[in-house]
């Protein structure tokens, strides 16, 4: 039994008659008469009587009429539900985001967005690279703001910022003394680094200036994100090379210093999945590339 055999003895029971519902259902009469013995032949019973002047429910008819009706209701109920929720859906846009898009991207993203797209709901999640690249690919984020590598070929992305390293320094440290600080100054100092498989490629590009200024840095302690990271900084534990967002972070007993060396430039991403995309997405990425400034 499928909806249209319900939908179509609904038509001839409302109707009494066969010609006057094949009209209704845009459906050629014959068509309507086997659907209907068809139905019949499945419950096992007449549901109408039928002579040449007249159509009637039989008991078991009216019986099935009230039932198919409530099924017809729940139905629609269910893909009215279902619209509501791709509706919903695609007026929520969930962005994945590491402190470098917070500090520089989202201040005139956020409110752009905002102006332009009143009824769609933004929702922020903090993650580390890993993290947001295991959402990205099973869905509970639409857009990330990562470190490289973006890996898969089910995924686009834009390079939208790059950064110099600074040294994160608790305030009491002696290298605060300097205006900047040579990279191997650091050496003898305990080094706090955001765990490498969490770090995406900014621990390979870190540890691969320090072989070329020729540096051995001495690290302590591994943490898994950068507020973790802050803290320990600030307790005095030891010093951290993090992007230069971390210039614009206001965290207790935690100060910055550029390095006096050149410094390499660490990329951040906005990635999404290929296969998917909707109004509140589009308008998002088009806004953070125009005030990223990417072509």
């Amino acid at each position: 039994m499928e909806l249209r055999h319900i939908r179509y003895f609904i038509a001839v029971a409302e109707e009494l008659n066969f010609t006057r519902a094949a009209e209704r259902l845009r459906t050629a009469q014959p068509s309507l008469s086997q659907q209907i013995r068809d139905l019949e032949e499945e419950i096992g019973t007449p549901l109408l009587e039928r002579t040449k002047r007249r159509v009637a429910l039989t008991a078991a008819g009216r019986a099935f009429l009230d039932e198919a009706r409530l099924v017809m209701a729940q139905t629609q109920r269910a893909l009215t539900m279902a619209r509501r929720a791709a509706e919903a859906e695609q007026t929520k846009l969930t962005i994945g985001f590491l402190p470098s898009a917070e500090v520089k991207i989202f201040p005139s993203v956020l409110s752009a967005m905002r102006a332009q797209y009143p009824d769609v709901t933004v929702e922020l999640r903090h993650m580390t690279t890993a993290e947001q690249r295991e959402a990205l690919e099973n869905g509970t984020i639409d857009v990330a703001f990562m470190r490289l590598p973006v890996d898969g070929a089910a995924m686009i992305h834009d390079v939208v910022l790059t950064e110099k390293l600074v040294v994160v320094l608790p305030e009491r440290h002696p290298l605060t003394a300097l205006d900047r600080v040579p990279l191997a100054d650091l050496a003898p100092f305990p080094y706090l680094r955001v765990a490498p498989n969490h770090a995406g490629n900014l621990h390979d590009i870190t540890e691969g200036h320090c072989r070329v200024m020729g540096v051995q840095l001495r690290p302590v302690q591994d943490v898994e994100n950068v507020l973790t990271l802050l803290t320990l900084v600030g307790m005095g534990i030891g010093f951290a090379l993090l992007p230069d967002y971390a210039e614009h972070l206001l965290f207790k007993n935690v100060t910055t210093r550029p390095l006096a060396d050149a410094s390499p430039l660490v990329g951040l991403a906005m990635a999404r999945r290929a296969d998917r995309d909707f109004p509140a997405l589009a308008g998002f990425v088009a806004l953070a590339k125009r005030v990223t400034d990417v072509k």
